[in-house]
């Protein structure tokens, strides 16, 4: 460390499919800059953050490990230069790159993208905004290569990602090839579903009696079992497409935004199919005979959710595990039980939590909520009309601000696309106006979300209890489905330890 010089830092992310722009490459060009900056500036010990494998589109950049640590160690005032090569090793969104710049800024912290002449001194916030978006563009762009190449590789039978057991890729053909050593499993995964007649649950135990593990070493269950059987790379088919990534955003009542990358399920007639791509490990005729017993089952064994009123809110206390509704019969009579679904994977050595019978718990928590509906005060249970239509204007307008916040941005990129046509006191007075228009918008946007919470908070029990309460004294409670809808309306969740039953209700009633 040099005294009395300006602490610097880096910060420095690849993603999985830009494994070319290496984390050492973005570092060497970072600590070069810095040292030419001047003797003002500790070039000699530079704190270093690196984020590898994470995307910077469907990973949130206040999810990374290391940009975690650089903003603690950022508002702890240990560094007050942060470099990076450029505005998409922060990240691709164009809502989150200003935010976490301007958290920075807020620390005091300098903030420097090379390649984009991007510097926090010179204020020029309109440029980061439109290099986040262009960012965001680009991101989506690598997105849509990577699905086609991928879709290329199947077409030609080449194998995508990990090999399922039992496989191995070629290195030099990327096609699939039996492994040895692992090709065993499938087989007797089969042989035991098929012609030996047992369910998903004892192949799993008995391949675990056996020691044998799963490609990542876990033990077996029913749904790692199930996604062997039914798995056409046995038969030497390439299936790709099956499913698409999309991201979601959510925001909360201040306006925070968090984003989590889901998986959409897509049509089979979507899907990339390619036949005979490789050796098969399993007969066609034992596949289709395994896929014609698991419809089968599958049709039997579908829990009716109305005969479960508890499925779906009622947890294990001991692994926090779900439980699911089981039926038995015995002696020409059903029986129902609610089980552990870590007992009912990996067996009772997993969780030694007891099965509890179905009737006797649900009459518990029935006579419950009874006495929870019964003695709220209905004077309590009043939402005005005036309320009502107020919440709805509010989430009209909400619709169209978020609709006009979309087109202005748009709006700023087509200007910024086209800035050589205009004189730069033009260029710099439009995006300026566009860019108050959004940050006004986006205050009342914030405003709007809070102000419904408060409302959705003042008119829940409201608006929503008293429907309950007449709907109870209706119920044929004998009805298991009645019982359901009673339960999931009211119940958020139900926690079961031993034959103690915790209940956290969807209301405050004691407010």
């Amino acid at each position: 460390m040099q005294p009395g010089k300006m602490k610097c830092a880096v910060y420095a992310r690849v993603s999985t499919d830009q494994q070319g722009d290496s984390i050492e490459n973005q570092v060497s060009q970072c600590r070069e800059f810095i040292t030419r900056l001047g003797g003002d500036y500790d070039h000699v010990d530079i704190q270093v953050y690196r984020d590898e494998a994470v995307s910077g589109y469907y990973t949130s950049v206040f999810e990374r490990a290391s940009m975690k640590r650089a903003i603690h160690d950022a508002k702890a005032g240990l560094f007050k230069l942060l470099v990076f090569k450029e505005v998409s090793r922060v990240g691709r969104d164009k809502q989150e790159n200003p935010a976490i710049i301007g958290m920075f800024e807020q620390y005091g912290v300098r903030v420097i993208a090379i390649n984009d002449n991007y510097d926090s001194l010179n204020k020029d916030n309109i440029t980061f905004d439109i290099l986040s978006v262009l960012s965001e563009q680009e991101s989506k762009k690598i997105s849509a290569r990577v699905s086609s190449a991928r879709k290329q590789k199947a077409r030609r039978g080449q194998w995508n990602g990990e090999p399922p057991i039992g496989y191995k890729v070629d290195k030099l053909t990327k096609k699939l090839v039996a492994d040895p050593e692992l090709q065993h499993i499938p087989r007797l995964i089969f042989d035991l579903y098929v012609n030996h007649g047992l369910g998903t649950f004892k192949v799993a135990q008995h391949l675990n009696q056996l020691g044998i593990q799963t490609r990542h070493g876990n033990l077996w269950s029913r749904e790692s079992v199930n996604k062997i059987l039914r798995n056409a790379a046995y038969v030497g088919h390439v299936v790709y497409g099956t499913r698409r990534n999309q991201l979601k955003r959510q925001y909360d009542d201040s306006g925070k935004m968090t984003k989590r990358k889901v998986q959409i399920k897509l049509s089979p007639a979507e899907w990339q199919i390619v036949q005979a791509a490789h050796e098969a490990l399993i007969d066609e005729q034992l596949f289709r005979r395994a896929q014609a017993i698991l419809s089968a089952r599958g049709r039997n064994s579908a829990p009716k959710r109305a005969a479960h009123p508890l499925t779906g809110i009622l947890f294990c206390g001991l692994c926090r595990a779900g439980m699911v509704c089981q039926k038995r019969s015995s002696a020409g009579k059903t029986y129902r039980y609610y089980i552990c679904k870590t007992y009912h994977k990996y067996g009772r050595a997993a969780c030694p939590q007891a099965n509890s019978n179905a009737e006797e718990l649900e009459d518990a928590i029935l006579n419950a909520c009874r006495n929870k509906l019964l003695a709220f005060p209905e004077e309590r249970i009043v939402m005005t009309i005036s309320m009502q239509k107020e919440k709805q204007r509010m989430e009209q307008e909400l619709h169209l601000l978020q609709e006009k916040v979309k087109k202005w941005s748009q709006d700023q990129l087509d200007i910024f696309q086209q800035r050589d046509l205009f004189p730069n006191s033009v260029y710099e007075q439009q995006m300026r106006s566009i860019k108050r228009s959004i940050q006004s918008a986006e205050m009342r946007l914030a405003q709007l979300w809070r102000q419904l919470e408060a409302c959705g908070a003042t008119h829940d029990a409201a608006s929503e209890l008293r429907p309950l309460v007449v709907k109870f004294k209706r119920l044929e409670l004998d009805e298991l489905c009645q019982k359901r809808v009673l339960f999931h309306e009211l119940i958020t969740r139900v926690d079961l330890t031993g034959g103690q039953v915790h209940i956290h209700y969807t209301y405050d009633f004691t407010k």
